[in-house]
C-alpha cells in the first residue's frame, strides 16, 4: 500500500501569461515547470522557429528510449556525411549508441547524431519520422523535424514552448537526465579514450541547472534549453535567436523561482480498524513544497476500507497523492498518530 503509485496525466496550457521578467534579447522564450508545464514567462513562445542543435534532445531522447545504448554502432561514410560540430568519428570506427548520446549531447556532435539516426532507423529521412511522431505524443503541435542533428532543412522548426515540452518529456528518462548535466565524459572509439566537455556553461555558474542542450546556426541564432532545480521545483528554460543566452537563462530563472512559495501540507484521517477497544483510529501525513498558487493544491487519500489491529505508532496505512491544479506534484505516507491495540474479549 505504500509503495509509490503511479498516475499519469496530460495538462496543456493553451494560454500565454503576460511576460514579467526584465527585458530579454531572445526573439521567443519560455519558462515553464517541468512537472504541471505552468507558464511563467513567455515570450513569443508559439512563434515557429529553427532551434539548431537543441533538436539533438529529442535524437538523444529517442536513443535512451531505444533499449539499444549498449550495443557496438560502426560508422559509416554516410553516418559522417555532415557539416558542423563534430565528435571526429570516422568511417570504420567502432563506438556505443551511449558514447554516441553522450557526443551529441556534450560536444553536440552532427555526426554523432547522424550516426544514431542512421543505427536506429536505416536513414535519417526513417528516423525524422520517427521523432515527429514522438513530437506528436509530447504534444509539440507546432513542430516539424527534417534532420537529426538541427542543421537547417525544409521546414525544420520548432517553437520555444513546444521545445520546453519536449525538454520536461526528456528529463524523465534517468538515462538522458544523467548525461545531459555532466560538465565532462570520457567515451571510447576503437578501445582509445576521448574526454568530451559540455558546452553549457549554465552548469557552471547557474544556480541549480542540470542541463540541458545548446545550438547555433545561422538561421536559428544561438539557442538554449536549460533546465534549473531550486527547493524541489524543476523549471525548464527556453530561448530561441538569442545573442546574450547565458545571461537571460539566469536572469529568468531567478525572477521566475522567485514566485515559488513554501506551503505546509498536513492534515489528519480517520481510518477503520478492527480488532481494537475502538473502531477507528487516526492517521496522518505531512510534506513541504513549493507551489506558486497554494490555493490550487488538493490532496487525493488512499488506505484500505480497514485495518487490523494490533499497529504500530508510525506504521503506513496509506498514501497522500498531492495535486496540483490537477497534476500529481507529490505524495507521501499516511502514518498512524498513534499505537492500536488489539482487543482479547475477556480481558
Amino acid at each position: 500500500m505504500c509503495k509509490i503509485l503511479s498516475f499519469v496525466f496530460a495538462v496543456l496550457f493553451s494560454f500565454e501569461i503576460t511576460a514579467f521578467a526584465a527585458d530579454n534579447s531572445a526573439l521567443s522564450a519560455v519558462v515553464i515547470d517541468a512537472c504541471t508545464h505552468e507558464i511563467l514567462y513567455a515570450k513569443n513562445s508559439e512563434s515557429e522557429l529553427s532551434m539548431a542543435s537543441t533538436t539533438k534532445i529529442m535524437t538523444a531522447l529517442l536513443a535512451c528510449e531505444s533499449g539499444r545504448l549498449d550495443e557496438t554502432v560502426t560508422i559509416t561514410a554516410e553516418m559522417t556525411d555532415v557539416i558542423g560540430s563534430a565528435v571526429g568519428l570516422a568511417p570504420g570506427d567502432e563506438i556505443t549508441l551511449y558514447d554516441i548520446t553522450v557526443g551529441m549531447l556534450l560536444a553536440s556532435g552532427n555526426d554523432a547524431a547522424n550516426s544514431a539516426a542512421i543505427f536506429l532507423c536505416g536513414s535519417v529521412e526513417s528516423f525524422a519520422e520517427l521523432m515527429n511522431e514522438r513530437a506528436a505524443e509530447i504534444g509539440m503541435n507546432n513542430t516539424l523535424f527534417v534532420t537529426p542533428s538541427g542543421l537547417d532543412e525544409g521546414e525544420h522548426h520548432s517553437t520555444a514552448y513546444d521545445m520546453a515540452l519536449l525538454a520536461a518529456q526528456a528529463l524523465q528518462n534517468e538515462t538522458f537526465a544523467q548525461i545531459c548535466k555532466m560538465t565532462s565524459a570520457e567515451i571510447t572509439i576503437n578501445s582509445e579514450k576521448l574526454t568530451l566537455y559540455n558546452h553549457n556553461k549554465l552548469l557552471y555558474y547557474a544556480d541549480g541547472c542540470i542541463g540541458i542542450k545548446t545550438g547555433y546556426t545561422d538561421k536559428a541564432g544561438r539557442c538554449l534549453v536549460s533546465a534549473a532545480v531550486r527547493n524541489g521545483v524543476t523549471l525548464i528554460c527556453v530561448t530561441l535567436n538569442d545573442p546574450n543566452d547565458w545571461e537571460d537563462h539566469v536572469s529568468l530563472y531567478d525572477e521566475c523561482f522567485a514566485k515559488y512559495e513554501k506551503a505546509q501540507i498536513s492534515a489528519a484521517v480517520e481510518i477503520n480498524v478492527v480488532g481494537a477497544v475502538c473502531d477507528s483510529f487516526e492517521g496522518e501525513y505531512t510534506s513541504e513544497l513549493y507551489v506558486t498558487d497554494e490555493s490550487k493544491i488538493s490532496v487525493q487519500i488512499y488506505h484500505f476500507p480497514f485495518y487490523y489491529a494490533p499497529l504500530q505508532q508510525g506504521e503506513c496505512v496509506g498514501v497522500a497523492v498531492i495535486m496540483y491544479n490537477g497534476v500529481q506534484i507529490a505524495q507521501t505516507d499516511i502514518v498512524s498518530k498513534g499505537e492500536v491495540e488489539y482487543y482479547e474479549p475477556g480481558q
